[in-house]
């Protein structure tokens, strides 16, 4: 007698449930999180070739661990720090030889927030600044310079900076 009658019940309840969901109360997983950074390593030569650098790593200031490598090393992911207009790295060549280069980059950025919805709240994108990056360690440096590829940072389907060495 109780079986049907709970059977009934939780259906009923399940039906409920599912009829009051609202669509902002699910994040849709299309919805891509913040954009990294995606730079190429151009040759300074010729400013539309890929150059990739001998020993060549980034760290992270502050927690000095290395990046993990996330494609080829000519074309980088490097992640934006969301409560700030900066980011720091140290762009390593001939690493672990006696003629180790570091040169520790600034780069510059200001970030705008779009409201998704109530489940995947905010979304932030980039614009980078004029100029994007600077060199803080003036010196023997190997990166020659920078280019804007793409100033507006809202996917990562297409490089935005460009390092010429």
């Amino acid at each position: 007698m109780f079986k049907p009658l709970i059977k009934f019940c939780s259906f009923f309840l399940s039906l409920i449930l599912v009829i009051s969901c609202e669509r902002d109360d699910i994040c849709i997983e299309d919805i891509q999180e913040s954009p990294d950074l995606i730079i190429l390593m151009l040759d300074i030569e010729n400013k539309t070739e890929r150059k990739v650098p001998l020993g060549f790593s980034i760290l992270a200031i502050g927690n000095n661990e290395e990046l993990p490598s996330r494609g080829n090393l000519d074309s980088i992911a490097l992640p934006f720090k969301i409560q700030e207009n900066i980011i720091q790295f140290e762009f390593i060549i001939n690493q672990g030889t006696p003629s180790e280069n570091v040169d520790t980059l600034q780069i510059n950025y200001d970030r705008f927030d779009n409201f998704i919805n109530s489940a995947c709240g905010f979304r932030s994108n980039y614009i980078l600044k004029n100029p994007p990056a600077t060199i803080l360690n003036p010196g023997n440096n190997w990166i020659k310079g920078f280019t804007i590829l793409r100033d507006t940072i809202s996917d990562e389907t297409n490089a935005h900076l460009g390092i010429l060495h």
